[in-house]
Parts: structure tokens; sequence; C-alpha cells
């Protein structure tokens, strides 16, 4: 008897018209709106005027994304806080906390700042979800990076082939030993010929980007946390390399910029194009610091540094994919270009995933033949960033349809010098007549000289240590 009331009561239940009961975990747009009209109401850089990120959350918090979420966050580097599933379960507390609201079992008042806490939390951890990946793009560890293309040979060199630091001390060129007594460690100083070389490989660039449809900017180096961060680059934790500032309440806020690529987006922030003004190429020559980690004896003393000038392209798209990965190309090919007619060797790679940080959906780096150490070191990366930093910054463009899209913005590197220096000296030492060779585009802005060798106007640098 009970066996059959208890299945008698089975349609009836099922044919209540009653309404189902909330269920947060069966559909993410329940509150969506709610909850993007809390996050734009956030402003994280009161002082910077830079509103809160507008991220696709319609992507994000829907469930069904979660695993190629997850996925792409186990495939990237620099993504130990970044947890889908976290993001998902303050998602459903917030849109349990707006039900009960609405079905007057939570005080209003309580309710809203219970919300604005979940909501707070649940923005900070999107920030550090990372770009899409290129689905070419491998996984393979950096070491097995695919090799696109090697460029030139070899240069003939011995087993004891000098380094570039030994080379400028025979020359009188260049200090590295005792720096720390004058900067940080790691610190250089270039004399005579060497800085002019350091000069010409900046002005020879300036002349081919130019000459390429590049504008020229100068920006400054000290940058507000939230231009960094809206990079991709984090200013706290284990993993950044950033130099902060750190006096008072105001200086507190802003950082030494790591690559001219964070002042240049920055200056672009809450802009508005027109479609004909795109592709807008930029470029930059200025000051980068970082806190470099030392690589060791197998790098050399002047490839790893935690301060140095660099040459960097900057340049925003529409957001047809095809388009941003056209100038990708673009940029590839003129650095390319450039140290192939420096004469070097150097191979261009198709980073693997875990090589592309936060901001990257592809990445491309070249790395030249460092003759001394017998490795192949980075001289250049170039990256997509598609839409991530422009929805954090708000750069955007009008399509033909008058709809505001965000803009596709990319970044590369035309001129690194102290790497470029020792890949050039020691490419071109001629240890017979103990001099190096300039390469042939360098030599206008050298003087038309075709060498650099030691001089009786060299002076010669040592360091006197004063006893008390």
């Amino acid at each position: 008897m009970y066996r059959i009331k208890h299945v008698l009561r089975l349609p009836v239940r099922f044919h209540s018209n009653s309404p189902p009961k909330f269920n947060p975990w069966q559909d993410y747009r329940a509150y969506l709106e709610q909850v993007k009209t809390y996050i734009n109401r956030l402003n994280p850089y009161v002082e910077l005027d830079l509103r809160s990120a507008v991220l696709d959350w319609d992507y994000i918090l829907n469930a069904e994304n979660s695993q190629a979420i997850a996925e792409n966050i186990k495939r990237r580097k620099e993504t130990e806080y970044a947890d889908i599933e976290q993001i998902h379960a303050l998602h459903r507390d917030v849109q349990t906390l707006f039900h009960r609201i609405e079905d007057k079992k939570l005080d209003p008042i309580q309710g809203e700042d219970q919300i604005k806490v979940k909501i707070q939390d649940l923005y900070n951890r999107a920030l550090r979800l990372p770009n899409n990946t290129h689905p070419d793009v491998s996984s393979s560890t950096q070491d097995q990076a695919r090799i696109i293309r090697e460029v030139g040979k070899k240069p003939d060199t011995t087993d004891s082939w000098p380094a570039v630091d030994q080379i400028g001390q025979e020359l009188n060129m260049i200090q590295l030993e005792n720096m720390g007594h004058v900067s940080f460690r790691g610190a250089y100083a270039l004399f005579g010929d060497f800085a002019r070389l350091e000069r010409a490989l900046m002005y020879y660039a300036f002349e081919k980007l130019t000459q390429n449809g590049f504008k020229l900017v100068s920006v400054p180096d000290i940058i507000h946390r939230g231009i960094i961060e809206s990079c991709g680059f984090p200013t706290r934790g284990k993993r950044s390399q950033v130099y902060q500032l750190d006096y008072g309440e105001e200086f507190g806020r802003y950082c030494l910029a790591g690559t001219s690529e964070m002042p240049l987006a920055g200056l672009l922030k809450h802009n508005t194009f027109r479609k004909d003004e795109l592709p807008l190429k930029l470029a930059s020559c200025s000051r980068c610091y970082r806190a470099e980690l030392p690589g060791g004896k197998t790098e050399g003393n002047l490839y790893r540094v935690h301060e140095f000038n660099k040459v960097e392209m900057f340049a925003v798209t529409t957001d047809d994919e095809r388009a941003s990965q056209e100038m990708h190309k673009e940029i590839v090919q003129l650095e390319a270009t450039m140290f192939e007619e420096l004469g070097l060797h150097f191979r261009i790679l198709d980073m693997p995933s875990e090589e592309l940080g936060l901001s990257a959906y592809r990445k491309y780096d070249i790395e030249a033949w460092m003759p001394a150490k017998k490795f192949y070191g980075e001289i250049s990366s170039a990256s997509n960033c598609t839409d991530f930093q422009s929805r954090r910054l708000h750069i955007k463009y009008i399509d033909d349809n008058g709809e505001e899209k965000f803009v596709h913005t990319l970044n590369g590197t035309a001129m690194a010098i102290p790497r470029m220096l020792t890949a050039i000296i020691e490419s071109n030492w001629k240890p017979d007549k103990e001099r190096v060779e300039i390469p042939v585009p360098l030599r206008p802005f050298m003087g038309h000289r075709e060498f650099i060798s030691k001089t009786s106007s060299t002076p010669r640098t040592q360091w006197i240590k004063f006893l008390s």
C-alpha cells in the first residue's frame, strides 16, 4: 500500500504549477545584467580616471566554457592565481544573494553589502585570466618552440671566443665590475665608441620604423600601476618583474616601466578611433626597468640587466583577427629585415603557450647567435594581444555599422640594445687586429667609420677605493 501511494504522488509533483526552484548552477544568465552593472560602477583606479575593465562576461561566466578556460589557464604561465571554478562559485553566490533579497529572505542593505564584496572578488579574479591562445600555438616547453626559419650563418669563431665584456675591457669601452658601488647589481657603463654604437642602433631603428609608417613618440618611464596591470603585467607578487616606487601614499601608486609598450598603451586609454584611422603604428625608445633574476655564466654579463634602452613598436588594428594577424607578420618581418641587414645569424620561433604571459594571443621570438657563450639568445619578441589590453583600457573604434568595438593591440621589439650589442660586437670581433667591424647600415651613424678599435683618446676606467 505504501508503494502505491508513493508512485501515485509522482505525477502530482512533476505537474505542479508552482514556479521551479531557483538554481544558480543551471542558468548562469540569472542576474547577469545586475552583476555587469555592479562591475561597471567599480572604480579601481580613482586617481587615474580609469573605468573598470569590460571583460567578456557572457563567455567567462558561461559554465559551458569553464573546461576550455581551465585548460587554457593550465597551458599558460603566470596564472597561479587564476581559477575559473572559483569565479563561477562567486557568481553563484552573488545570484543566490540577489534571489534571497527578491524573496525577502535577506535584508536589502545587508545583502547588497555582501554582493559588493563578492563581485569585487569575482572581478579581481577574472582580471587574472589569461588571453585566449591561438589554436596553432603548441603546448610544449620553451626549448621545444617551433622554429619557423633561420637566417644567416653562424660566424666562424673559436671555442675560446671573447665575450662582449672582455672585448669592451680590452678596448676600454665598458665597465661592469664594481658597479654596485654606483648603481644596482648588474648595471653597466659604456664609453667611447660603444656608447656611440648604442645610439647608432637606436637611430638606425628609428630610420627603418619611420620608413615603414611608424610614428615616433617620446614617453615617460614612471607609469601608474593601473596602466601596467591593464597591459597584463602584475605589479605585485612573487612573479612580478616591475619596480614599484615606495614612498608615501602618492608615489606608491607608480612604477618604473619595463617597456614603452606600457606608456604607449596608456596614452590611448579611453580613445575611440575611426576605422579609417587604423592601423595605427607607434614607436618609442625608452629606458626599461626589470627585476630580472641573474641568468648565470651561460648568458654573459650584458645579457640580463635591470635597466637598458629599447626601441619598441606598438600597433592598433580593428578587431578583425585577420587584420591583427597581418600586422603581427608585418612587425616580425620588419624585425627580421633589420637583423638580417646587420649581419646577424638568428632564428624566428613560434613560442609555446607557457611563454605567452597573460596578454598575448600569440608570440614570436627572434633569437640571435651569441658567439662567446655559444647559445641562441632572445633579442626580440612580437605579440598579438587581440582585445586583452583594449578591454581594460577602453580603446575602441567605430566599425562600418557605426558600432563601437574593442581594437586589437600588438607590440614588438625593434632594438633591445644590450643584447644587440652582445650579438653584434661578438660576431664582428677581429681578434688578429683587435677591433670590431661596424655593420654597414650603422656606419652612417658612426662617422662612416668601418671599425671600432682602441685609440689614445679612449679613456681607461679604473675603480679607486678611497680609504678614510
